[in-house]
């Protein structure tokens, strides 16, 4: 059974709550307004265009391009910068996802905290800082109802401009065992094992500016490479489903990092 790719007037029904708890994810298709994205886009920009330090305007691409060639954590740094902007308060305000999400996922919406929101800039050609197999959830342990919202936000998602693929129903195994290490020794990985079957069922996503995928945070899946020239942005949103926590830490909601 593949998931279901609607929109959100028919998520919200309750239509998809049967796939999602088979598959682990579904589609909602149209979920964030292109002038809201592009608003994203424009803060991310004007985060880097400090960094840039030159008279000269790029285009969005061009700017990521230049700020990575010259050190990696100034495009870190800015993806990280997007979940304080307004643009980000907007997008999700303006949007009935959190509505789809309680509905599908049966968690009340009095109880969904969020995590801030980032993104994950893809580089072309390069998977350095590509995830393979795992599970959000092996990142945010503390939580046993974790969900996830995936979506493009400068440009579809698709095969060869970067995107995500899953395992269906990988999600029903609940966290697994995982292995750590570095990609290319930089980047952290929380690889689990798979299932015998699992590899054959692997689904990527083709998605347009606007879908929203929204995930159990314990569905296995990866980033599929960027084969294009230009970057490839997308947003990412965690929420915890906080009558299952034993108590609230603040530290992990707002980002606090102590002294």
């Amino acid at each position: 059974m593949s998931a279901p790719q609607m929109g959100l007037e028919a998520l919200a029904m309750g239509s998809a709550r049967e796939s999602y708890s088979n598959d682990g994810y579904v589609i909602a298709k149209q979920a964030f307004s292109a002038d809201h994205l592009a608003a994203l886009c424009h803060a991310l920009f004007f985060v880097l265009d400090k960094s840039n330090h030159s008279d000269r305007v790029y285009p969005l691409d061009d700017l990521i391009l230049k700020c990575e060639s010259q050190d990696h954590a100034l495009v870190y740094k800015a993806s990280k910068s997007v979940g304080s902007s307004a643009a980000s308060y907007q997008l999700l305000g303006s949007s009935r996802i959190f509505s789809v999400v309680s509905s599908i996922t049966g968690f009340d919406l009095a109880n969904l905290h969020l995590m801030p929101l980032n993104l994950v800039i893809q580089l072309p050609s390069d998977d350095r800082f590509d995830y393979d197999w795992h599970q959000d959830g092996s990142f945010h342990d503390w939580c046993s109802d974790l969900v996830v919202l995936w979506f493009p936000v400068n440009r579809p998602a698709t095969r060869d401009t970067g995107t995500i693929s899953v395992i269906p129903g990988s999600h029903r195994y609940g966290p697994r065992e995982a292995k750590i290490y570095m990609k290319h020794g930089i980047f952290k990985q929380m690889q689990p094992s798979l299932r015998d079957d699992e590899l054959a069922r692997e689904k990527v996503l083709e998605m347009s500016l606007g879908d929203c995928c929204i995930m159990s945070g314990n569905i296995v899946h990866r980033s599929i490479l960027n084969r294009s020239a230009s970057p490839r942005v997308a947003g990412v949103l965690r929420a915890a489903n906080l009558s299952t926590l034993q108590s609230y830490d603040v530290e992990r909601f707002q980002g606090v990092r102590k002294a």
